[in-house]
């Protein structure tokens, strides 16, 4: 299911139970490799991690950048896959899923990207309440763009939902609204993040920490008091705190979110080459 209800129940007595899952890059030919690394395969793998614990997680949220190649196909047989692993999901976009990249043969910089239309079941300015918490998902894609952007009325959307309630809340987005330190990779986050900080200011004591996808790694960055959590790809992983384009040998992973009922929350990252 990819749509949820505007609740859900959390099976835990203490605490919802969140998997993330970023930066799948999927692509129509499920042989075709990027970087010389089979994306569905590695995908596939992090999945099974899902799996074996499917009875202990209340929902899967995917962050972005699920199709390197944006096609109705390939969400279709992605979302036919998810189904089957029977844990309620939704997705939101990132900037792969609404351009498609060309030229991949050419440096980063020098490659084509080419707008297109997000798949109708991504989300944006979407609210999900549990027993104990509010879950707000953002949309920061840009058309053609691999930098990020959340508009006005987004912005609007998530400052309503904010004043509105007083209980704890988690943000997901796909671009981070912090630099990373990594030179070529801080040259496409989210290019409004000033605005995106004035938004929330007066909410901080709400915000228990934001989510983000985009940089294939994991990251713990603190602004205005707020953790801003960076989610390993399912496919390559980035090497953190390099100047230009560079590839981890770090497996891929996923990072699991508990949100606990006093209000705290704990979090990590798993990958497919630990148990």
């Amino acid at each position: 299911m990819t749509l949820l209800p505007s609740s859900i129940s959390q099976h835990h007595a203490d605490y919802f139970s969140i998997i993330e899952l970023s930066d799948l890059h999927l692509f129509d030919d499920p042989n075709k490799l990027m970087n010389g690394v089979n994306t569905a395969d590695t995908f596939a793998s992090v999945l099974s991690l899902v799996r074996q614990q499917r009875d202990n997680v209340d929902l899967l949220v995917l962050t972005g950048d699920l199709c390197h190649e944006p096609t109705p196909q390939n969400y279709d047989r992605l979302f036919a896959t998810l189904n089957d692993v029977d844990i309620p999901f939704i997705a939101i976009p990132g900037n792969h899923d609404v351009t498609l990249e060309l030229d991949s043969h050419l440096p980063f910089t020098q490659r084509r990207h080419l707008p297109v239309k997000a798949d109708t079941r991504l989300q944006n300015c979407y609210s999900i309440d549990t027993d104990y918490w509010d879950l707000l998902l953002l949309d920061s894609s840009c058309e053609g763009h691999s930098h990020g952007k959340i508009d006005e009325q987004s912005l609007r959307w998530l400052a309503q939902q904010l004043a509105n309630a007083n209980r704890p809340c988690v943000i997901f987005c796909h671009h981070p609204m912090v630099l990373i330190d990594s030179a070529w990779l801080d040259e496409y986050t989210l290019i409004n993040a000033d605005r995106f900080w004035e938004v929330v200011m007066p909410y901080l004591d709400r915000i228990k920490a934001i989510f983000v996808g985009h940089i294939h790694q994991e990251m713990h960055k603190i602004n205005y008091g707020i953790s801003v959590f960076g989610c390993p790809s399912t496919s390559i992983q980035f090497k953190p705190l390099c100047k230009d384009y560079t590839i981890d040998e770090i497996a891929p992973g996923l990072r699991w979110i508990n949100l606990y009922n006093n209000g705290l929350l704990a979090t990590g990252i798993k990958r497919t080459d630990t148990i």
